[in-house]
């Protein structure tokens, strides 16, 4: 599919990240299914346009449709960890994790 898959992984797995946590923080109403249902296959398009982009007749192979599944499943589990790891928007933090301002 694309020669350096580890590259390719960690760029999909930021991306959704990104995705996830900004979804959360723009529109806070969507629920989390399908914010990280987003955000995980989101990327994918960019993954298959670069794909597509290579001749003028592409041809997706098995291997290509099972790395696109992982990756879809990669970039949803990048975006629940990402969820867990930032604070919810719209809430604010516990008095006791608040810095002093003075």
């Amino acid at each position: 599919m694309i020669d350096n898959m580890v590259f390719l992984a960690g760029a999909y797995a930021a991306l959704a990240a990104g995705l996830g946590a900004g979804v959360g923080r723009v529109s806070p109403s969507i629920g989390p299914r399908l914010r990280h249902a987003f955000a995980g296959i989101a990327p994918l398009a960019a993954v298959l346009g670069m794909k597509l982009t290579e001749a003028d007749s592409v041809t997706l192979h098995g291997a290509d449709l099972a790395a696109g599944g992982g990756l879809v499943v990669l970039g949803i589990a990048a975006s629940v960890m990402a969820a867990k790891a930032l604070p919810a928007a719209g809430r604010a933090a516990p008095a006791e994790d608040r810095l002093p301002i003075g």
